[in-house]
């Protein structure tokens, strides 16, 4: 099989112009590489040609790494009736915490009347929110449906593992199990890291973790906000399908939403208390659209970066985030009314990144 089919300049993981590494066993590489899912061009050039005679990287993951796959989500699933992603999140004590993923193809609304054809964890984008506290441990099984048409990753940006081993690419009807110690407290992305990574977290492959710090947070009505972008195209039967052309260019998006689905908190705003604290735990997916994120009619009155505590900002009218990055915000309402929270890059927030709170 060659291994580099499916990959060309610019798609997938490449280091263009990088000279071999003396000494550097390519079968090591190799093993990183396939346990990944990346195809050959992520290795250094003349490192091509390392697959042994039986067509497999040496490790064993051969086919269920390198093989072929769907490279777009089809438009062969009915359409899933439209949901509200519940954006509140419930407390959780210390102690082993045991998650279970499945990745699936499903075909869902991303705005008002536009269903997408689309990849994602349990059936729902993003995929639920996972809560534990800083020091758990964290059993992990992953699992690619049997009728699913790709293959699939679990990368936790919550982990320290080594990724060959615990976020490696399995096949349609496998299963695969590890295990973490959460040890740095934040509100992490989740995702698929399959090549195309693009594609695959612009399906709609992405969710959050939150790691509380050890000492706990300060009591607040807490929220979770995964923003993210979707590229469109027409696919069948009146089903969109990503766009992966537009995604790499960075070209301009249909949608910006916060929980998959554009202005859905508009429609249906999210009740809050005044005058008691809020924290909403902000993680941006991406895959490309950064977030300025603020909340109209207040100051937040601390933000931490990452949703670290240690590292924390106070006064703040706004926080910059970056695709793969999240930030926690503090606030209290004062008085009753409606407060829009808005990505502040308004073509953003036009495109559907606004949610509404209704305090009460």
């Amino acid at each position: 099989m060659d291994a580099t089919r499916g990959v060309d300049a610019g798609r997938g993981w490449t280091m263009a112009g990088a000279g071999a590494v003396p000494g550097t066993d390519r079968r090591v590489l190799l093993r990183a590489a396939a346990g990944l899912g990346l195809t050959l061009p992520f290795l250094l050039p003349g490192m091509a040609a390392a697959q042994d005679e039986h067509g497999d990287d040496g490790g064993g993951h051969g086919e269920a790494a390198t093989g072929e796959h769907t490279e777009a989500p089809a438009a062969n699933a009915p359409v899933q009736p439209f949901q509200r992603y519940d954006p509140r999140l419930a407390p959780v004590e210390a102690g082993s915490k045991a998650f279970s993923l499945v990745a699936r193809d499903v075909v869902q609304y991303v705005a008002e009347d536009v269903a997408c054809a689309a990849w994602c964890f349990d059936d729902t984008i993003p995929g639920r929110a996972f809560r534990v506290v800083e020091g758990d441990t964290v059993d992990i099984t992953f699992r690619v449906d049997a009728g699913a048409n790709a293959h699939h990753s679990l990368d936790f940006h919550s982990a320290k593992t080594p990724p060959d081993k615990s976020f490696r690419t399995i096949m349609p009807g496998e299963e695969l199990e590890w295990s973490f110690v959460a040890k740095h407290p934040g509100a992490f992305m989740y995702h698929c890291g399959t090549p195309q990574i693009l594609m695959h977290i612009g399906a709609g492959m992405y969710g959050a973790m939150i790691v509380d710090p050890r000492e706990g947070w300060p009591e607040a009505q807490e929220l979770v906000f995964v923003q993210s972008d979707f590229y469109l195209k027409d696919g069948e039967n009146g089903v969109k399908v990503p766009d992966y052309e537009r995604m790499l260019g960075a070209g301009a998006m249909d949608y910006v939403v916060f929980n998959g689905h554009a202005n859905q908190y508009v429609e249906n705003p999210i009740e809050v208390k005044a005058g008691e604290p809020v924290r909403i735990f902000v993680v941006n997916a991406g895959p490309n659209v950064w977030s300025s994120f603020h909340v109209v009619g207040t100051v937040f009155d601390r933000v931490c970066v990452n949703a670290n505590p240690k590292n924390a900002l106070f006064g703040l009218q706004s926080v910059t985030i970056g695709p793969g990055d999240s930030a926690a915000v503090e606030f209290t309402l004062d008085e009753p009314g409606l407060y829009p929270a808005v990505n502040h890059a308004f073509g953003h927030a036009a495109h559907g990144a606004v949610a509404l709170l209704q305090a009460e």
